[in-house]
Parts: structure tokens; C-alpha cells; sequence
């Protein structure tokens, strides 16, 4: 009797068994952390099925442009890799605030590097105050095709 189908079999059993093994301490774990990790990792699936559907790094951020205007306290929300507004026009002193939604990390950073919010995860701000005229554009370090820009007149 030919003893190697039955082992190959047993193999191929152990490593479903190892495989079911770790989805389950992965669930397990997702239970009992307070970081929901699994809730994050679908978060940033569905970011990552977005740019798929636009174009690896194309479509988003581009075309979309909408204005506002703001005077002493403005906001730009970043939702799905776009800034909200992409144009914002204020009066100088006014503070605007970033705020990312995505569960991709972004940036608004100055073209010639006059402000930076550094890393933003999903519902982190972080305020930047102009007092100065002048036109600033800005991108996402990260996704280098969003765009924005600060009018402050």
C-alpha cells in the first residue's frame, strides 16, 4: 500500500489547521486591543480600492477643485485623497486647521516649504496660521497628485 497520498494529505491538512490557527489569534487579538488594527486595516483596503478604481495615483485630487473662504479660523478636511476645500481663500491671521478622515496617512506641505502639518493620520489636525499675503500652494508629501492651495488676500 502507497503511504504518500496519505501523507500529503496530512500535510496539507496541518497547514490549513496553522493557517485557521492564525486567523483566529489575529481575531482574537482585534477583540481585546483598544487600537481596533483589523477596523484600520479595512479603512486603508478601502483607500487602496479607491486609487484603484481612479487610476493607480491618478484621478483623485485632480479636477476636483472647490473654493472657500474663511476669516480668523478656517478648515480644510482631507476625505478621500482630496483637501476639502482644494481652494481656500482668508484674510491674514486666520488659523486653518487640517483634518485627515482617510485611513491613509497624509501631509499638506508647502511647495517651497513655507508650512508643514506633518503626518496626519486618520482624525489627527494640526493648525497653521497665515499671517502673510500671498498664494501657497501645497501637496501631500505622500500622494505627491493632491493638491491645494491658500489665498490670503
Amino acid at each position: 500500500m502507497n503511504s504518500t497520498p496519505a501523507a500529503l494529505l496530512a500535510i496539507a491538512g496541518g497547514a490549513a489547521l496553522l493557517v485557521l490557527a492564525g486567523i483566529g489569534a489575529l481575531a482574537v487579538y482585534d477583540a481585546v486591543a483598544d487600537d481596533d488594527m483589523m477596523g484600520g486595516m479595512w479603512d486603508m483596503m478601502d483607500d487602496m480600492s479607491g486609487m484603484m478604481d481612479d487610476g493607480m495615483m491618478g484621478g483623485r485630487g485632480q479636477g476636483n477643485e472647490t473654493t472657500g473662504t474663511a476669516s480668523g479660523q478656517g478648515e480644510v478636511r482631507i476625505i478621500d485623497f482630496d483637501y476639502k476645500p482644494s481652494v481656500l481663500e482668508v484674510t491674514p491671521g486666520t488659523v486653518i486647521k487640517w483634518t485627515n478622515e482617510d485611513g491613509a496617512p497624509h501631509t499638506a506641505t508647502a511647495e517651497d516649504d513655507v508650512f508643514d502639518t506633518g503626518r496626519l493620520d486618520k482624525g489627527e489636525s494640526s493648525d497653521i496660521t497665515f499671517e502673510m499675503p500671498g498664494t501657497f500652494e501645497y501637496i501631500c508629501t505622500f500622494h505627491t497628485y493632491m493638491q491645494g492651495r491658500i489665498v490670503v488676500s
